[in-house]
């Protein structure tokens, strides 16, 4: 009788140690957090007294972005959620993460030649992730639109798309975390 209740101790022991480990699985400690806010700070080069700040929020921007032909402009892209009612910046986020991370650009309307600056993060594979751009106006706009996309996770991106001199940048795959559209004027 010992024995038999000796060995069902056992068994009991071996399937409580046994049954527990999977919860040993590391948890995904990556929360996806929604963006709900992006915001533009555009700063003419030359005239640091010019600075526009475009919020956009919930698919639609504060104002439409005043850009004049033959001028240069300074842009930072910024992306927030909210956390307990307030916008906190997921830029950090974004950096750490720097290599599931790039931006694109799209001008519609206006000829801009975009450049990703010094001052830009790096990622690993040397490209430049878009967080710090210059853009240089060379038309006049009209009904012109700029749209931002920040993308997660792409198998190849291209900073220097569509050329070295005017770089909007391209990916394959991926998915948008943040789909935007300013309007210029």
């Amino acid at each position: 009788m010992k024995n038999i209740l000796n060995i069902a101790v056992l068994f009991s022991l071996a399937f409580i140690m046994f049954s527990c480990r999977g919860n040993d699985v590391p948890e995904d400690i990556h929360e996806h957090e929604e963006i709900e806010k992006v915001t533009l700070t555009v700063t003419e080069s030359g005239n640091t007294g010019n600075v526009q700040t475009i919020s956009y929020i919930g698919g639609n921007a504060n104002s439409p972005l005043t850009l004049e032909n033959g001028k240069t402009y300074s842009v930072s892209v910024d992306f927030f959620h909210k956390h307990d009612g307030e916008y906190e910046s997921m830029l950090d986020e974004i950096i750490e993460e720097k290599d599931q991370h790039f931006i694109t650009y799209e001008f519609g309307g206006i000829t801009a030649n975009l450049m990703r600056t010094d001052g830009d993060v790096v990622r690993n594979d040397g490209k430049k992730l878009g967080l710090k751009t210059e853009w240089n106006i060379t038309s006049a706009p009209v009904s012109a639109k700029v749209f931002i996309k920040l993308y997660h996770q792409s198998v190849a991106v291209d900073d220097h798309f569509p050329s070295a001199n005017n770089q909007q940048g391209k990916v394959t795959g991926g998915e948008a975390d943040a789909d935007i559209k300013i309007d210029i004027q």
